[in-house]
C-alpha cells in the first residue's frame, strides 16, 4: 500500500498527532534538548522495528545511511538510544492512546496468550551480569511447552483484541503456570467480555470464579478427560488459533521480541514497549486504510 518513504511520512504524521494529543505542552520542562524531536526519534524506532532491523545499532545505521537528509540532526547513536529509553513512558501512553482511538479496549471478544522472553541462554544464567539484583525486574527459569524449550528470562503476557490489537502487554515471571498470571492478563477487562485462550489456561475453578465474581467468561479448549461445560471453546477455536499464531509470529520474526539485547530492567521495559507500540501502529494503519489489520506484508512495498 505504502512505499517506504510514504510509510515513514505516515508514521511521523500519526506519531506527531498522538504525541500532541497526549502532551500538548511537551514532555520536557527542563534539561538539555535532544538531537532529534521526540516525534522523530519515535518514528525512527517504529519504522526500524517494522523493517525487522532488530537492534539499536542496526536501526541507527540504516537511517543514518539512507535518510540522513530527512533527519539532518541524527548524528550520535548513543544519544538516540538514550532518548529512546527515556521515552519509555511516552511509548506506553501513545500505545494506549491508539487503543482508545481505535475503540478496542472494550472489545467483547478478546484472546490471551503468553510468549517466552529470554534474556540469555540458560547455561549462562548463573554467571550472568545482566539483570542481577535489578530493582525493577527479576528473571527466572521458564519452560515453553509448545516448543519444548527451557529458557531464562520472562513471559510476555498478552491480551489481543479480535482485530489483532495488543491491548495488554505485561512482563511476568516465567515460572508459575499461565493461569496464575490472569490478574495481569485480565486487568481492567469489562464485565461481560468473552476471553479465549489455549489449554494452558484450563482451570475450571478459576474460570468459574472469574465468571461469578467479575462476569468474565474465560473459554478454553476442552481436554479429552473433561466433561462438557459452558467454558468450552468450540466454533471460535480456529479463529483464536490463527490470531495467536499470527501475532506471535509477527512479534518473534519481524519484531525480534525474543532477541532483546539488554543489561538493565528499564532498558528491557523501554524496548518491550517500543515493539508493542510499533506492532500496534501497524495494525492501526491497516485498519485506518480498510485493510486486513494483521496484513503487515502488504502494508509497505520495498
Amino acid at each position: 500500500m505504502f512505499d517506504l518513504d510514504m510509510f515513514i511520512v505516515a508514521v511521523y504524521y500519526y506519531v506527531s498527532l498522538l504525541y500532541r494529543c497526549r502532551y500538548p505542552r511537551g514532555i520536557r520542562q527542563r534539561g538539555f534538548t535532544p538531537q532529534l524531536t521526540d516525534e522523530e526519534a519515535l518514528t525512527i524506532a517504529i519504522v526500524g522495528e517494522f523493517l525487522g532491523l532488530g537492534t539499536d545499532e542496526a536501526i541507527y545505521t540504516y537511517f543514518r545511511r539512507h535518510y540522513q537528509a530527512w533527519f539532518p540532526t541524527l548524528r550520535d547513536r548513543t544519544l538516540l538510544v538514550r532518548q529512546w529509553v527515556n521515552l519509555w513512558v511516552a511509548k506506553y501512553e501513545l500505545w494506549q492512546t491508539i487503543l482508545q482511538k481505535a475503540c478496542v479496549l472494550a472489545d467483547p471478544h478478546q484472546v490471551i496468550d503468553t510468549i517466552p522472553i529470554p534474556i540469555c541462554e540458560q547455561v549462562r544464567a548463573s554467571r550472568r551480569r545482566i539483570l542481577r539484583g535489578d530493582p525493577l525486574l527479576e528473571p527466572d527459569y521458564g519452560y515453553c511447552d509448545a516448543k519444548d524449550w527451557h529458557y531464562f528470562g520472562f513471559k510476555g503476557a498478552l491480551r489481543i483484541s479480535w482485530d489483532g490489537f495488543i491491548v495488554q502487554a505485561g512482563l511476568v515471571s516465567p515460572r508459575p503456570h499461565d493461569s496464575q498470571h490472569l490478574d495481569t492478563l485480565l486487568a481492567e477487562v469489562t464485565p461481560g467480555t468473552i476471553i479465549c485462550s489455549d489449554k494452558a489456561f484450563v482451570d475450571r475453578a478459576i474460570q468459574t470464579a472469574l465468571y461469578q465474581k467479575a462476569g468474565i467468561l474465560l473459554k478454553t479448549p476442552k481436554k479429552k478427560n473433561m466433561a462438557p461445560s459452558p467454558f468450552d471453546m468450540n466454533r471460535l477455536g480456529n479463529r483464536v488459533r490463527r490470531l495467536i499464531e499470527t501475532v506471535g509470529s509477527q512479534l518473534t520474526e519481524r519484531f525480534h521480541i525474543q532477541q532483546l539485547k539488554i543489561r538493565k530492567g528499564w532498558t528491557l521495559i523501554a524496548k518491550w514497549y517500543r515493539k508493542i507500540l510499533a506492532h500496534t501502529m501497524c495494525v492501526w494503519l491497516n485498519k485506518l486504510h480498510g485493510r486486513d489489520p494483521l496484513d503487515f506484508d502488504g502494508l509497505v512495498t520495498i
